[in-house]
């Protein structure tokens, strides 16, 4: 099964994050604002070819002012410096950001002059490319570099016109406002003043040691030392993460201040981004706080359990490790697993390794979601669970900051001082309850041996048992055929055939019998119905 980094469910902290970045309506055509608005990312000899080879008759019909027209189409490329970090180079721009960013005093619509420039560009070719396959009140239209602009790699450039400055200080400042109403982002802003990052050199050092240790990033890449190669030096390169690539984007992420945390729309549940969750976990792991590192508490395996709540699940307390020792699948796989479970399309989720544990302990859940995705969309589990985890740590962060406690923000994990660790996990565990979600933060073995006040905290999974019916009870096919191990298809084919999704137990078992005994004929079309079926169906009725 082949799955794209949009399928995944949770960001990481590893580079792959601007995938999902780029798949947020809101995010992708804003969220990459730094403080120095007169800097901004641009290909290498973009500049340079723009003011000598590009015809000055298209150039004046972006600006009369020819300096004018190149720092506009500059702006314009520097919308896609972030693709040089993820793995589709293309990126949708929204034509309200477009017009904003280059629109003259009288309004004037002037960025599809600068995309007419940009495309055709010079004798050499273009410096960037338009997905042909846009289709208008769909989704943005799409843009990447050409290649030769891909690997020219990205430069500095000051900005030096006053009314292109002036445009983005107001950009600027409206993204920051927008910040302090969130209580998110306005506690990542309060967060930053304290923070120490470490050198380029210092994570060189640091990452090659970490290869040595074999590690891996939470989707399981290898972490690999590049030394100058190309891609196609690996026959798995795409299974792998690269030090010197991670670096590049720290200095990205880093280097012109921090970007302005931003939160998303409905497509992420208002999930929040800015420079720390996009940083790679392991760089994060460096930051440090008067010289000593942050301490990271983290949920036990919480879409699962948000899940289960939203879709009346039955299992609490869901910990990846129960669903490795239930189903003997490694661990790791389980928890890479569990990163794209709930965001993929059915038939996907079918084959996944971790159908079976859900088909068997939540049943009822899984065809409740079956249905979600069919009426909705794939994608609408997901939503569903972004929007939880938002509300559940914005409430967090809210209680925390009234007792003069920040912290780093990073989905559904937050990073504290060590002094303030047992505040924050008790407020974690405290306002998840709150909210319906049977979890809790996750402990390391040295805190095991150290605290015993967290581990008080800690929970043990819990398995409810199947369900019994009376004969003469009404019951729900869709609940009641998954915990006979029939699949979407046959159960939709049984509900066909009984012609009614609510009937009498006993009537069903009528019509499971009826359907074993007709089965025998060779123009027998049903679903097939055994012996074994006919016995699971039994043990759900009451004595």
């Amino acid at each position: 099964m082949n799955l794209k980094n949009e399928d995944y469910i949770a960001f990481t902290g590893d580079t792959g994050d601007f995938e999902l970045l780029q798949n947020d309506y809101k995010l992708s055509e804003s969220a990459l604002r730094f403080p120095n608005v007169n800097s901004i990312l641009i290909p290498k000899k973009a500049h340079y070819n723009l003011r000598k080879y590009v015809s000055k008759v298209m150039l004046k019909a972006v600006d009369p002012n020819i300096d004018t027209a190149v720092e506009k189409c500059l702006v314009f490329l520097s919308n896609l410096a972030s693709t040089y970090y993820t793995d589709s180079k293309w990126k949708p721009l929204n034509s309200v950001l477009l017009h904003e960013q280059s629109r003259n005093t009288d309004n004037t619509f002037i960025y599809t002059k600068i995309i007419d420039v940009l495309t055709a560009g010079t004798s050499k070719g273009a410096f960037i490319e338009v997905d042909g396959s846009y289709q208008a009140g769909v989704q943005s239209k799409k843009f990447r570099f050409t290649e030769i602009y891909l690997k020219a790699g990205l430069v500095e450039y000051i900005i030096q016109n006053t009314e292109i400055i002036r445009t983005r200080n107001k950009m600027y400042y409206k993204q920051l406002h927008e910040a302090f109403q969130n209580p998110i982002c306005s506690n990542l802003i309060a967060m930053y003043p304290k923070i120490d990052l470490p050198t380029s050199s210092e994570l060189l050092a640091i990452g090659k040691q970490l290869v040595k240790e074999g590690r891996c990033t939470k989707k399981g890449k290898i972490l690999t030392m590049r030394n100058k190669h190309l891609n196609d030096y690996w026959i798995d390169a795409d299974n792998r993460s690269f030090v010197e690539d991670n670096i590049r984007l720290f200095e990205f992420l880093t280097s012109r201040g921090f970007m302005i945390p931003s939160a998303g729309d409905m497509h992420s549940g208002g999930r929040v981004v800015d420079s720390f969750t996009l940083m790679p976990a392991w760089i994060r792991e460096q930051i440090t706080i008067d010289g000593k590192k942050l301490t990271e508490c983290d949920y036990s395996a919480l879409h699962p359990n948000i899940a289960i709540k939203l879709y009346n699940g039955s299992l609490t307390y869901l910990t990846h490790g129960l669903v490795a020792e239930k189903t003997g699948i490694d661990l790791k796989k389980v928890k890479v697993g569990h990163l794209s479970f709930f965001n993929m399309k059915w038939d996907d989720v079918r084959k996944s390794p971790l159908f079976d544990f859900y088909f068997k302990n939540e049943a009822d859940m899984l065809t409740r979601i079956y249905h979600d995705k069919n009426e909705q969309g794939h994608k609408i589990t997901s939503q569903k669970m972004f929007t939880v985890e938002v509300a559940v740590m914005s409430d967090v962060i809210r209680d925390l900051n009234a007792k003069d406690v920040y912290v780093l923000y990073v989905y559904d994990a937050l990073l504290c001082e060590d002094k303030d660790k047992a505040l924050v996990v008790e407020t974690m565990n405290r306002i998840i309850l709150e909210h319906g979600v049977k979890t809790n933060v996750k402990v390391d073995a040295l805190t095991l041996e150290t605290d015993a006040d967290l581990v008080e905290m800690i929970r043990e999974p819990v398995a409810v048992e199947l369900p019994k019916y009376a004969l003469d009870e009404i019951v729900s096919l869709y609940e009641i055929l998954p915990l006979l191990s029939f699949d979407v298809e046959d159960i939709l084919k049984i509900i066909s055939g009984i012609n009614n999704s609510n009937v009498e137990m006993a009537k069903l078992m009528d019509y499971f019998n009826r359907q074993n005994t007709q089965q025998k004929y060779i123009d027998y079309e049903g679903v097939p119905i055994t012996a074994s079926i006919i016995s699971k169906l039994k043990n759900l009725i009451k004595p």
